[in-house]
């Protein structure tokens, strides 16, 4: 606990030393610098959950939340790149990878020497993950040959390395199943499209990966067995939901410390705004917000560390619906939170220069990245029908 506390508060130094001053200028830029990453890994960020015998510090679920509720307080766009490389393609290779894959893939990610990224999504199939049409088919040399179209893609233009869900096909041509692939982004066969243009999060970058005929190797390529793709993209899921969730109570911290600031100093009728009962309900109700999100996220950190300690076969079968429960209620609060801390700074809050108004537009992703709230809402309910009723 006392080595927790004191990384946190090591990184919310560096934070307010290397993120805070230049976030905005990320943002009108489109664009993290590379520096960041080895950066982030250096003061230990990348390696809160990684093993020890990786370089890592296992600090434990819990600590991770905290930590990444810190990085997203100051740049969102920060949070995102970073939490696909170390995250989206670092805990899957963490929790299936081989040894030879982890030393060739998830040590330089966590070193923050080399960038990842995960290719899920394509342009016929969000949500619905088995639509894929994406095929890995093999040779009869046993070398495989990737095609297909990923899109969406946090870190697609800058990423070394990526994991990427597809059909595979085996060579006698039958379908084994949605596999995953974790590859190098430099080989022939494979190109980038331009970095897409965003509402929110633009330092963050978002784009395509093409597949035509491109040689990925044999068998070494393949991550965690053919045919269990989609059981592994569910399992990382639920840390992913719980990762924004963290991302959304930094928004609301970031939220509630602006619009503080502003009540304090902007004044009218002669006295401060917060004075004045509108404003003081709408912080009021801001502050609520934030407590009752960071205490739902914290309980469900805390019970997804504890749940991974134990067998597989022990472990709470709710623990997905948890944490869509918990996803679908932070990203609604929050994005609730973010429209009062432009209210309260009124015309204000309309203008770039001040950091709502980045707030804002970033925080809308939260209802759709890692499974739209009506994906949320049938996790739930399915749960509900299986378990409780």
């Amino acid at each position: 606990m006392e080595w927790t506390q004191e990384f946190l508060d090591s990184f919310k130094n560096f934070c307010e030393k290397e993120i805070k001053p230049y976030a905005e200028d990320w943002d009108q830029n489109g664009s993290l610098p590379k520096e960041i990453f080895p950066a982030l890994a250096n003061i230990g960020y990348f390696g809160l959950l990684a093993p020890e015998e990786y370089g890592g510090s296992n600090l434990g679920v819990l600590a991770g939340v905290k930590s990444m509720e810190l990085l997203s307080e100051y740049c969102g766009s920060t949070f995102f790149s970073a939490s696909a490389s170390f995250g989206l393609f670092g805990e899957p290779l963490r929790l299936f990878g081989t040894e030879a894959q982890k030393q060739k893939y998830y040590v330089p990610v966590l070193e923050g020497k080399k960038i990842g990224c995960m290719g899920i999504t394509e342009p016929q199939s969000g949500s619905d993950v088995s639509a894929i049409t994406t095929t890995a088919k093999q040779n009869n040399d046993g070398t495989i040959l990737l095609n297909g179209q990923k899109t969406y893609i946090t870190n697609s233009s800058i990423a070394d390395y990526a994991i990427i869900l597809a059909r595979f096909v085996n060579s006698e041509g039958e379908d084994k199943g949605l596999t995953h692939f974790v590859l190098e982004l430099d080989k022939p066969g494979i190109s980038r499209g331009k970095p897409m243009k965003k509402l929110g999060l633009r330092a963050s970058v978002t784009g395509e990966l093409f597949f035509e005929q491109a040689n990925i190797g044999s068998s070494e390529s393949i991550l965690g067995g053919i045919g269990k793709g989609f059981r592994q993209t569910m399992m990382t899921f639920n840390e992913e939901r719980l990762s924004i969730a963290a991302y959304c109570v930094g928004v609301l911290n970031a939220c509630l410390r602006e619009a503080s600031s502003f009540a304090r100093t902007r004044k009218s009728f002669g006295s401060p705004i917060y004075q004045h009962q509108a404003v003081s309900g709408m912080l009021a109700e801001l502050y609520t917000k934030l407590e009752s999100v960071k205490s739902f996220t914290y309980r469900v950190a805390t019970e997804m560390e504890e749940d991974q300690k134990k067998a597989r076969k022990d472990r709470d079968p709710e623990l997905g619906a948890k944490c869509s429960a918990l996803k679908l209620f932070a990203s609604v609060q929050a994005r609730e939170g973010a429209n009062l801390a432009v209210q309260i700074h009124g015309g204000a809050g309309f203008m770039e220069e001040y950091k709502v108004s980045r707030l804002y537009r970033d925080i809308r992703l939260a209802e759709i990245g890692g499974g739209t709230s009506e994906i949320q809402k049938s996790i739930i309910t399915s749960s509900l029908m299986k378990w409780k009723l």
